[in-house]
């Protein structure tokens, strides 16, 4: 299949020529093959020409972390702190055992919400309480197939419960399962001999859930599974104070330090959220080339504070984007995040000359995406002569009309309204606003009544008195106090004095 975009206007992503007008840009074979201002298009037996006069063409956006299946639980809590928010949405979860139809479905849904949205290519931090079994991974698989999106399943992994381990009691009713041996890694192997040998455009890494609830054995078995297999490794990390004061408690080192130690920092780790790091602890995720993910609306609405994205960037440190999950930040737009991502820098930098510019941001959401991912990495994120033909056509619409500076209009503008035309590997998975490969009015009436469903049990849930909201308050009284935060030398979210 060969693409002709004709007359288009380019964004590259390269710092020397970031837009080209009047382009010409062919497709072939699911990649870039030439783009130019005089292309000979007549080299190549064109199948489809796509007119883009007053279009433009951008890399397709990367979502580096987001939980899929959360989809389902969209907007369901708001006040809420990220211990107490886990808890319900475990809770709700343990109530409504999800069918692997009902994954797949939702994870469908959230695909297409992506696509729709710019979004290429995502990564699915896996988690679900019906458990990791082959057959609920394959239905993560098999909705990135039928969507067209290119997706990374990274099943979240755990062997310890945080909570409990600093003392708070009766937080799950659910007990965790090792998972440092047995069956589970036969299943994950399992799933990851399918996904390559299979698919084009779906690709398998290790999620372990976050470092505080795995013990060194099990994050010790992932390095070796990692290596072994060539497979890249993602986490979250230190996203609120409690994690970060806990962290301490339990590891005197801390949990930066710990996963130096045990050779889990490298370029094969990616990082979400990120907030509660201290200055040595960004040195290391610097000079390892870890890459960090930011979550910013997540971030924000559960209260967990700003990461230090201008420090990150000072030091090189790689910084991608995510969306996190449907209930976090409740919508799966990267547009979304890289406004945030350039706007809360300048809460984070006196000097206007460290905030976070528009291109940037735009970096962000494409080529340090595509750049944490080891799968991804050299292959997609920008327009690039052998890259995969993973790319968004925009018709502008008002809301970034006049156009003036297509880099700063799409990040601080309504870009995410434009998207018309969607590629991903050289397939047009949306054309002029409508999925090609899947019925969205379908997909809505499946999902619905799950949801809904979940929504009802989660109403008669919140309604018991509940513990752990009186004991997450007093964590976070003992954490504002502690040592450990007050290294933190900044402004975040919540504290009572700059640092400054």
């Amino acid at each position: 299949m060969t693409i002709l975009l004709d007359n288009a206007i380019l964004v590259t992503m390269d710092k020397k020529r970031p837009v080209l007008e009047a382009h010409k840009l062919i497709i072939q074979n699911g990649a870039i093959v030439e783009f130019g201002e005089q292309v000979k298009t007549g080299a190549y037996a064109v199948n489809e020409t796509f007119n883009c006069s007053g279009k433009i063409v951008i890399p397709g956006l990367v979502n580096t972390h987001s939980h899929l299946t959360e989809i389902l639980q969209r907007s369901f809590r708001d006040n809420v702190r990220k211990e107490l928010w886990l808890h319900f949405r475990q809770m709700t979860e343990d109530a409504v055992r999800l069918t692997p139809e009902e994954i797949e479905a939702a994870t469908e849904l959230a695909c297409a919400e992506m696509l729709k949205n710019g979004i290429t290519a995502t990564l699915d931090h896996f988690s679900i309480r019906s458990g990791l079994t082959a057959v609920n991974m394959q239905a993560v698989l098999t909705a990135f197939e039928k969507t067209g999106i290119r997706g990374i399943l990274a099943p979240s992994l755990r062997d310890q419960d945080f909570l409990a381990l600093i003392g708070v009691k009766s937080y799950s009713r659910k007990a965790i399962k090792g998972v440092s041996s047995g069956p589970i890694w036969e299943e994950l192997i399992g799933v990851l001999e399918y996904v390559r040998k299979g698919s084009k455009i779906s690709g398998f890494m290790l999620g372990p859930s976050s470092p505080q609830n795995c013990s060194d054995a099990l994050l010790r078995k992932i390095i070796e599974i990692a290596e072994r297999y060539d497979l890249g490794i993602h986490t979250h990390l230190l996203e609120s104070r409690i994690e970060r004061w806990g962290a301490w408690k339990l590891h005197r080192e801390g949990l930066v330090e710990r996963l130096s130690r045990l050779g889990l920092l490298s370029s094969r780790l990616s990082a979400a959220h990120c907030i509660w790091l201290d200055e040595k602890e960004i040195d290391l995720l610097a000079s390892s080339e870890t890459s960090v993910v930011h979550n910013p609306a997540s971030n924000l609405k559960l209260g967990s504070g700003i990461a230090p994205v201008v420090r990150l960037k000072k030091r090189g440190v790689n910084i991608a984007l995510g969306t996190d999950g449907g209930d976090t930040s409740d919508t799966y737009s990267i547009f979304d995040q890289m406004k945030l991502a350039a706007f809360l820098s300048r809460l984070d930098a006196d000097n206007p000359r460290e905030w976070v510019t528009a291109p940037d941001a735009l970096s962000m959401g494409t080529l340090n995406g595509a750049n944490a991912i080891p799968a991804w990495r050299g292959k997609i994120g920008q327009i690039k002569i052998g890259y995969s033909a993973d790319l968004v056509i925009l018709k502008p619409q008002l809301g970034i009309r006049p156009l003036n500076n297509i880099p700063r209009q799409l990040v601080f503008c309504h870009g995410g309204l434009s998207v018309d035309t969607v590629i991903v590997n050289g397939e047009v998975v949306v054309r002029e606003g409508r999925l090609t490969r899947v019925n969205e009015e379908e997909l809505i009436q499946k999902v619905e009544p799950v949801s809904q469903k979940m929504y009802r049990r989660y109403g008669l849930i919140k309604e018991h008195p509940n513990r752990l909201e009186a004991s997450v308050r007093r964590l976070y009284q003992t954490a504002n106090q502690s040592k450990s935060l007050r290294s933190i030398k900044r402004y975040p979210i919540g504290s009572r004095t700059p640092a400054r």
